[in-house]
């Protein structure tokens, strides 16, 4: 009876999947601290997303499929621009189409096997969803007010652990506090580039990230409307040679907003 009435207690929360509706998010990612690019220097890095999200019918195993695109970007170091536009941005994130469940756990994706040229927390091209239009996978059971659920999610080379607590629940929106975590090893060369064999390497990087922050989700639209995390990388360099130490932080700092939303009758 007990176990019944638990049940009853939580509520179902699911994205919206109505074939044919678009979202149109606002991502944006800023980065302080040590960025490893340009052979690394301390700095910060404003990168602007433009991502739109377009559901289409599912996939030939019935699992609900979304196609999403770069429509924006925009890169700032220091406070200037950086001479890389659209174009050259949608080769290393080309359009993609992904087979996911209701709750928002990814199943498949069809995004391509190519390393971006610097390598910065929450920058992956198999995980564009998760910065974006799927930022939060809900537990299948459904939720409960002030009850926390975990998950994990493979960003890079490891995993990212998730706590997150729903701090409001009603018939609009939900309200969430999240908290996350990743470790992370790697190599890299006398350029601040990372590689992926020791031979090639000169310094060992061990990479502890920590994170929180808040989201809302419209139950109406099914869509996660506004979230902010930041999240500190605390990283220990080792030089292979003369084992050499040395720390390394970088904070960021994520916003995602829905811009704009259409559905095609």
């Amino acid at each position: 009876m007990l176990s019944l009435l638990a049940t009853l207690a939580l509520t179902p929360i699911t994205y919206g999947f109505l074939e044919g509706q678009k979202n149109t998010f606002d991502v944006d990612l800023k980065f302080e601290g040590f960025v490893p690019v340009l052979g690394g220097q301390d700095g910060v890095f404003d990168v602007h997303l433009g991502i739109q999200e377009n559901r289409v019918k599912p996939d030939k195993d019935g699992n609900l499929q979304t196609t999403s695109e770069l429509v924006g970007f925009k890169l700032k170091v220091n406070g200037g621009a950086f001479p890389i536009g659209l174009d050259e941005a949608q080769n290393y994130f080309p359009k993609t189409t992904v087979s996911n469940t209701p709750e928002g756990k990814v199943l498949k994706t069809d995004a391509p096997e190519i390393k971006l040229p610097v390598r910065l927390p929450g920058l992956d091209i198999k995980r564009f969803p998760d910065i974006s239009y799927l930022p939060i996978e809900f537990p299948v059971g459904g939720i409960e007010e002030g009850k926390t659920f975990t998950y994990t999610k493979k960003f890079g080379e490891s995993d990212v652990s998730y706590e997150v607590k729903p701090t409001k629940v009603d018939d609009k929106v939900v309200e969430f506090e999240i908290k996350l975590k990743q470790h992370y090893d790697l190599l890299e060369d006398d350029k601040k580039a990372v590689v992926e064999k020791e031979a090639d390497a000169t310094a060992k990087v061990s990479t502890d990230l920590e994170g929180a922050g808040k989201a809302t989700f419209d139950r109406l639209k099914g869509v996660v409307t506004d979230l902010m995390l930041e999240a500190t990388a605390t990283s220990k360099v080792e030089d292979i040679t003369t084992h050499a130490k040395s720390d390394r932080k970088l904070k960021t700092t994520q916003t995602i907003k829905v811009k704009s939303e259409k559905a095609v009758p």
